[in-house]
């Protein structure tokens, strides 16, 4: 594997970024629907019908949202599919998994899930599956694969000598060469194809809202003085090309703050399983959730945030998160919105419980 890199790195990054990207929003996000105002408190009314078992509800709040739009995200369609197929709306649920099919999810992957199972026993699902082919047709013919190609060897750029013997320790200095570079890559491909979104590169069977070339971002800490993303992720969202949440997220992750509250829960994990059981004052540790503590005016303050972004109130989303766990027919939760914290022992386990909530 062979690098280049480009001298002054994040002064080129920021003039393309601010020339390019700024110029873009001034001229095109007016003629274009908002996706933070016409389309996730849509999404976040339906997931909480969801939650509160209103299937039919929320069918109709997730047409609501679709109709608002150009485009919905794939996570959106695959869970009004699965309502659809527990309300006798069958036919309905097939042309949902026709936007996944057309997103590059692939006929294998919807064939494993047990949520669907209404949807394949419907009469529609053999007409479904003829047409198949030539949807994925269709969708290699529309995205652009070469560049999610190049995305991904952003992420295999940013792996290689982290992997190598020695790791960071020894290659240290190419790393962050390496890391600077992606940078101004990443920017440049943003610069001419808009942010990376489900409907310019594809979405694989994971249903992914964080794809690999994250990477590049997340590494962009401010404590490193790194090329701070937020205004791009702030307008991919709003352009409907990254989920809010992922954004969220990332920015979290570059300001080295947990200021949007992506990260809401926590768990205790004792290295000794059994330790962390039957405690008398707790309980079973390793089955409860954690919280940070917060004040009402820092709960306020990350509400605030979250609505800039179309995101539900911080309470709302750790409940979505809580029931995710609990019912997986529907893709609702987010990887990183719950901490592990590996401990020890009881007694350290029992420390880090004292310094927070646990919910009931």
């Amino acid at each position: 594997m062979q690098f280049t890199f480009s001298s002054n790195f994040f002064k080129s990054a920021v003039a393309i970024l601010f020339l390019l990207a700024m110029l873009c929003f001034s001229t095109q996000a007016m003629a274009k629907a908002d996706y933070t105002k016409d389309y996730h408190p849509h999404i976040n009314k339906a997931e909480r019908l969801v939650m509160a078992k209103d299937y039919e509800g929320a069918l109709q709040v997730y047409q609501q949202a679709f109709a608002a739009v150009p485009q919905g995200f794939a996570r959106d369609y695959y869970n009004a599919a699965v309502c659809a197929g527990l309300t006798g709306h069958e036919k309905q649920g097939i042309d949902y998994l026709e936007k996944l099919v057309a997103k590059g999810v692939s006929l294998e992957y919807l064939e494993q899930q047990e949520a669907l199972e209404p949807l394949r026993t419907d009469k529609g699902w053999k007409k479904f599956v003829k047409k198949y082919p030539k949807r994925r047709k269709a969708f290699r013919e529309n995205t652009n694969i070469d560049l999610r190609a190049d995305l991904d060897e952003l992420w295999a750029r940013d792996q290689f000598f982290r992997q190598a013997k020695g790791g960071l320790r020894v290659h240290a200095d190419t790393i962050r060469k390496i890391e600077a570079d992606n940078v101004n890559r990443l920017l440049a491909w943003i610069s001419k194809h808009g942010y990376p979104g489900e409907e310019l590169i594809g979405m694989p069977d994971t249903l992914e809202v964080l794809p690999r070339f994250s990477i590049v971002i997340q590494r962009q800490t401010s404590a490193r003085n790194g090329f701070d993303f937020k205004t791009v992720l702030t307008q991919a969202v709003q352009e409907g090309k990254l989920d809010p949440h992922a954004a969220a997220y990332l920015i979290d992750q570059q300001q080295g703050k947990n200021v949007y509250r992506s990260k809401v829960l926590a768990r205790v994990i004792c290295n000794k399983p059994e330790d962390c059981k039957d405690d008398k004052e707790f309980g079973d540790l390793s089955s409860r959730y954690l919280v940070q503590r917060m004040s009402e005016e820092e709960e306020a303050k990350a509400n605030e945030l979250r609505q800039e972004l179309g995101l539900e109130p911080v309470a709302d989303y750790r409940e979505k998160m809580r029931y995710a766990v609990k019912d997986d027919r529907f893709k609702l939760g987010y990887d990183w919105a719950v901490i592990n914290y590996k401990v020890p022992s009881k007694e350290a386990a029992k420390v880090l419980v004292e310094s927070m909530a646990i919910l009931d």
